[in-house]
C-alpha cells in the first residue's frame, strides 16, 4: 500500500531554518545552506532529513505520530541527506537526534552573546625550528564563545608573514621577524587597540617573539590572550574550572650582586643552573619564576596567567631594589604561549630594565635572540 507524503509545512519549516540558523546540523559539516560555496549566488540549498522516516520502507522508520515535526527533522546539505539515508546502520535515528541537539544548541549559545561582546580575531604565526605554525580558524572561533564573545569580522587578521620560510636558527630570523611583527601591529592592529576596541590573539611563535609582540600591544589595551592547548581538537577553548597555581621565585647566588642578571621563566620544564651560567659566567645573579611541577598543560584558565603576572612583576621589582633599573635583566623563557605573551604586555619600557631575551636551541641551548628597551 502506498503511503502518502504529507507536506512539511511552512511554519516547521521555518523553525527548522531558524534553529539550525541556516546550516548543515550532520556533526562536522555546518555548511551554510543559503550560499553557493563556488558562485556565491544566494539559494536555498537546503535538505529536510527525516530522523524517521515518512515511509515505511524509509530509513530509521517506526511507527511515529508526526514524522514531520521539528523533533524529527534535521536541516542538512544534499550530500550529508544522501550520506544519512544510504547508511542507516550507521547512523542510527539516536545518533542524528544528538547531532541535531549539539548543532542546535550551539546556535542558541552563541547567538545569544551580546551584541556589544565583540572581538577582532588575530593570529600570529612564526616557524618554530622547522615548522611552520598554523591556527585553525574553527577552533578561534569556537575559543572566542568560551568566553562570552564573537567575531567583530567575517576574517581573522593575520600578522604572520607567509612564503617567507625562515628557520629559527637562520642569523637574521629575528631581526627579520621583529621588523615584519612591528609594521603588521602599526598597519593592521594599532587603530583597532587604540580605539577600545577588543582583540582575542592566538599566537604560535618562538617565545622571544611573543615576548616582543606583547610589548608591542602591552596591556593598557582590551586584549585577550588565548593559549594552545594540547587537545587533537578545539584547541583554543578555556573549558576548565579555575584551579589556583602557586608560581615561586626563587634566588641562586644570593651573595652575587657584581655578575649579570638573570631572570628565568621556568614554568613548561626546569632549568638548571649551569645552563645559565654557562652563558653568563658563574657571577651572574639568577632568579628563577617557577612552579612545583613544571609542565606544558598548566594554564587551564585565563586566570592562570593573572596569576603569573603578578609575580613575575614581583621578581621584576625585586631585581630593580638589587640591581637598579638600567642593569639589562637577561631573560631566559621555557613557558606556555600565553604567558610569553601576556610577559611582554606587562613590560614597562620607561621605569623596567632593558631585556635581553634568549632561545632555546636544540644541540646549543640558550642563544641570544632578540634585545628590548634601551641597552647602555
Amino acid at each position: 500500500m502506498k503511503v502518502k507524503r504529507k507536506q512539511i509545512s511552512i511554519r516547521v519549516e521555518r523553525l527548522l531554518w531558524g534553529v539550525a540558523a541556516g546550516r548543515c546540523e550532520f556533526n562536522g559539516c555546518n555548511k551554510l545552506l543559503y550560499i553557493h560555496d563556488t558562485s556565491g549566488f544566494i539559494e536555498n540549498l537546503a535538505e529536510k532529513a527525516h530522523i524517521y522516516a515518512v515511509k515505511p520502507l524509509g530509513a530509521r522508520y517506526i511507527e511515529y505520530t508526526n514524522q514531520n515535526c521539528i523533533n524529527n527533522l534535521m536541516l542538512v546539505c544534499q550530500a550529508c541527506h544522501t550520506i544519512i539515508d544510504r547508511n542507516p546502520d550507521r547512523f542510527p535515528s539516536e545518533l542524528l537526534y544528538d547531532m541535531k541537539i549539539e548543532h542546535e544548541n550551539r546556535i542558541r549559545i552563541v547567538s545569544s552573546i551580546d551584541i556589544n561582546m565583540k572581538s577582532h580575531i588575530v593570529y600570529y604565526t612564526a616557524n618554530i625550528s622547522s615548522n611552520h605554525m598554523r591556527v585553525n580558524d574553527c577552533d578561534a572561533m569556537f575559543a572566542l564563545t568560551s568566553i562570552d564573545r564573537y567575531p567583530a569580522g567575517a576574517r581573522p587578521i593575520d600578522l604572520s608573514v607567509h612564503g617567507r620560510y625562515l628557520a629559527d636558527r637562520d642569523s637574521n630570523y629575528y631581526t627579520e621577524n621583529m621588523q615584519n611583527l612591528k609594521r603588521a601591529v602599526i598597519g593592521q592592529v594599532a587603530n583597532i587597540i587604540e580605539n577600545g576596541e577588543s582583540i582575542a590573539l592566538f599566537a604560535i611563535a618562538p617565545q622571544p617573539l611573543l615576548i616582543y609582540l606583547g610589548c608591542l600591544l602591552n596591556d593598557k589595551y582590551n586584549i585577550s590572550v588565548f593559549q594552545c592547548h594540547r587537545r587533537d581538537i578545539d584547541k583554543w577553548s578555556w573549558h576548565d574550572p579555575y584551579s589556583p597555581i602557586d608560581f615561586m621565585i626563587n634566588f641562586q647566588g644570593k651573595t652575587r650582586c657584581n655578575g649579570r642578571v638573570a631572570l628565568v621563566l621556568a614554568l613548561s620544564s626546569s632549568v638548571i643552573e649551569n645552563r645559565i651560567t654557562d652563558v653568563l659566567g658563574k657571577d651572574a645573579s639568577i632568579y628563577t619564576v617557577t612552579i612545583e611541577n613544571p609542565s606544558r598543560i598548566f594554564v587551564k584558565h585565563p586566570l592562570v596567567m593573572e596569576s603569573f603576572i603578578e609575580k613575575s612583576r614581583e621578581s621584576i621589582e625585586l631585581i630593580k631594589q638589587k640591581h637598579g633599573n638600567k642593569e639589562p635583566i637577561h631573560v631566559f623563557p621555557v613557558m606556555p604561549v600565553s604567558l610569553a605573551v601576556r610577559f611582554g604586555m606587562d613590560y614597562m619600557p620607561k621605569t623596567d630594565n632593558p631585556l635581553i631575551i634568549y632561545d632555546e636551541v636544540a644541540g646549543q641551548g640558550f642563544v641570544q635572540a632578540l634585545e628590548i628597551g634601551e641597552i647602555l
